[in-house]
């Protein structure tokens, strides 16, 4: 009986490490570019683009565009991202307005995003954000 009960709770601790470790094989795959832990931001069914740009005004260069493709957005298929600057998407400040399309409402929120390494911005009214 003293050895009949640790092997039983040996195979029920295998049975449900095996099982966790399948979960955790199967679970979908982090949108590209996505920093892990970090989160990411990218384009909505709505609004098909974000630009990311150089600082938190609408003039400022855009240094890239991510695109939503999927659904109701024109083009093949796929979904844009870039991952957020800090851990959970946060640090979102007011900065220059902005509208999602023209004559729509105004903002002045922008998330901070990595782009190649250096802080960039991008509208979050016009996209969306993602964390872990």
């Amino acid at each position: 009986m003293r050895v009949a009960r640790p092997l039983s709770l040996f195979a029920a601790l295998s049975i449900a490490l095996a099982g966790a470790a399948a979960t955790a094989t199967a679970a979908p795959a982090p949108a590209p570019e996505a920093a892990a832990g970090s989160g990411y931001a990218a384009p909505t069914m709505l609004h098909c683009k974000l630009n990311v740009r150089s600082a938190t005004k609408s003039s400022a260069t855009v240094l890239r565009t991510l695109r939503n493709r999927n659904g109701n957005c024109p083009g093949k298929g796929g979904h844009d991202s870039v991952p957020c600057w800090l851990n959970k998407c946060g640090g979102i400040t007011a900065g220059g307005n902005y509208t999602c399309q023209s004559g729509g409402k105004s903002y002045k929120s922008w998330l901070p995003v990595k782009h190649q390494g250096k802080r960039a911005w991008v509208a979050i009214k016009c996209g969306t954000y993602v964390t872990p």
